[in-house]
C-alpha cells in the first residue's frame, strides 16, 4: 500500500483585484467617516467662537444703553433745570410742582426732590422728603456740584444732580433718581 501523501488544501488567495476592491471600499467608508469628524470638530469650535462673540457683543451693548441712559438723564435733568429757574425766579413754586409731577410719570422716573443750598428740601414727588434735610446718598455732594453728574446708587438706581443756578447765586440742586431697565438681549444660542 502506497501511502498516500495528503497534503492540506490550498488556501485561495485574494486576487489582486478583490483586494483592490476592498482597499476602495475601506476607503469610502473612511474617508467620509473623517471629514463628517473633522466637520464635528469644526462646528465644536465654530459654536465656541459664537458664544465669546456674543457675549461680548452683549456686554458692550450693555455698556452702551447704561451710557445712553446716563447722557440722556442729564440732558433731561440740565433742560428741566432751566424750567424750574426760570419758575424759580417769578417764585412760581405750584408750576414746578405741576412740572415735577409730570414728568416723573412721562418719564417714569422714581422721584425728583429740588434741595436749597442749606440742605433742605424744597419740594419733592416724595412728600416725606419736603422740609427735611435731604438724606439721599449724594448729600455730602450737593453743595460742591457746579455741573450735571450721574452716579449710580444702591440696586443700580442712576441719580443725577443738576444746580440750579440764579443770576448771581446758586438757588438749589435738583436730584433725579430713575431705576432703569435692565436688559438682557436674548439668551438665543
Amino acid at each position: 500500500m502506497e501511502k498516500e501523501k495528503e497534503t492540506p488544501p490550498k488556501k485561495k488567495q485574494l486576487s489582486s483585484r478583490t483586494i483592490f476592491y476592498i482597499i476602495i471600499l475601506c476607503l469610502m467608508i473612511l474617508i467620509p467617516t473623517g471629514v463628517y469628524v473633522f466637520d464635528l470638530i469644526k462646528i465644536s469650535n465654530l459654536k465656541d467662537k459664537h458664544k465669546t462673540e456674543l457675549a461680548e457683543v452683549r456686554a458692550q451693548a450693555g455698556t452702551t444703553v447704561k451710557s445712553i441712559t446716563q447722557k440722556n438723564l442729564e440732558s433731561l435733568t440740565r433742560v428741566f433745570s432751566w424750567a424750574v429757574r426760570s419758575e424759580f425766579l417769578h417764585e412760581n413754586i405750584g408750576q414746578v410742582n405741576s412740572y415735577m409731577n409730570e414728568l416723573v410719570k412721562t418719564a417714569d422716573l422714581q422721584d425728583i426732590s429740588i434741595i436749597k443750598t442749606d440742605g433742605i428740601v424744597v419740594l419733592s414727588t416724595n412728600k416725606k422728603f419736603e422740609g427735611n434735610v435731604y438724606a439721599g446718598p449724594v448729600a455730602s455732594q450737593l453743595a460742591t456740584v457746579n455741573e450735571v453728574m450721574t452716579q449710580t446708587g444702591k440696586d443700580a438706581v442712576l441719580i443725577c444732580i443738576c444746580p440750579i443756578m440764579g443770576l448771581d447765586k446758586r438757588l438749589g440742586t435738583i436730584v433725579v433718581t430713575y431705576q432703569p431697565t435692565v436688559y438682557t438681549f436674548g439668551n438665543t444660542e
